[in-house]
């Protein structure tokens, strides 16, 4: 009877804590618990449980940087892809020599006395006479060409027509790389800061080109060139020569004008001497 006694008192204390776990679940508010089974990850020996991933990314260039109030109308000329600029050429600081203020005595005297009119060669006054008459043809701009009898020019190509007509050799086509022409020559003077207008102006003299960055989206540093004409004091104004956008006016009305120089409508780059050009 003893062992029978025993197995009853078991059953019934199994029934007994069921039914009283069964109503904790029930009973509203009481929390349940159960159990946790931890997950198990086994890694291979000799891999560590990361992966990695190289990723390289091409990083573009810095846009240039747009000018307010640029030489050109919006939308006068279109974007293009263009030659790669040329590579720069360290320079020395050229000397007042090769600047064109001449020292040397007997070449300033001869000089002097010796008009301009009179010299065989690409002087600064058959310059000057060239881009009058070219002024007065009534051209417009036209971005990309180069021939004046297809009714118009551009900027860098009106440069390099004059200069050929009055005898100067080796005129590059484009802007910019008139520009590195006149700084392999040692020809140029850099212009750069809040002060580039006032720097232009310290040495600038007739016959000299005069560069412009940032007036359209060429991508190079230089993308505008003008020929410095001089000081009218009567008017109290600079003027330059050259071709300005399709919407620009010179003095005569035309695109290939005389226009007043407006130093700030763009970004200042450089200014220098014509390679072989004869300056009083």
């Amino acid at each position: 009877m003893r062992p029978l006694y025993a197995f009853t008192l078991v059953a019934v204390s199994s029934s007994f804590l069921l039914s009283t776990f069964e109503n904790l679940e029930a009973a509203p508010g009481k929390r349940s618990f159960r159990t946790i089974v931890p997950i198990k990850q086994s890694v291979p020996p000799g891999k560590t449980g990361m992966k990695t991933q190289s990723v390289s990314v091409k990083i573009p260039p810095p846009p240039v940087p747009q000018i307010q109030n640029s030489l050109f109308p919006e939308d006068s000329v279109p974007d293009t892809d263009l030659p790669p600029e040329a590579i720069e050429v360290p320079i020395e600081k050229a000397s007042e020599k090769e600047l064109g203020n001449q020292d040397d005595s007997g070449t300033s005297e001869k000089a002097a006395k010796t008009s301009q009119k009179d010299v065989d060669g690409p002087t600064l006054y058959r310059l000057r006479e060239e881009a009058h008459r070219l002024a007065d043809m009534g051209l417009k701009y036209k971005f990309g060409e180069d021939d004046p009898n297809d009714g118009g020019l551009d900027c860098s190509s009106t440069m390099q027509y004059l200069l050929t007509k009055i005898g100067i050799d080796g005129v590059p086509r484009t802007s910019y790389d008139q520009y590195y022409w006149l700084r392999k020559k040692k020809l140029i003077r850099d212009l750069s800061g809040k002060n580039a207008s006032k720097k232009l102006f310290e040495k600038l003299s007739p016959g000299d080109l005069i560069f412009w960055g940032g007036t359209w989206k060429s991508g190079h540093k230089v993308s505008h060139v003008m020929i410095y004409m001089g000081y009218d004091a009567d008017a109290d104004k600079h003027y330059v020569f050259g071709a300005r956008g399709k919407s620009s006016k010179g003095l005569l009305g035309n695109g290939v004008d005389i226009f007043e120089l407006e130093p700030n409508r763009g970004r200042l780059v450089a200014h220098g001497k014509i390679p072989g050009l004869i300056y009083p």
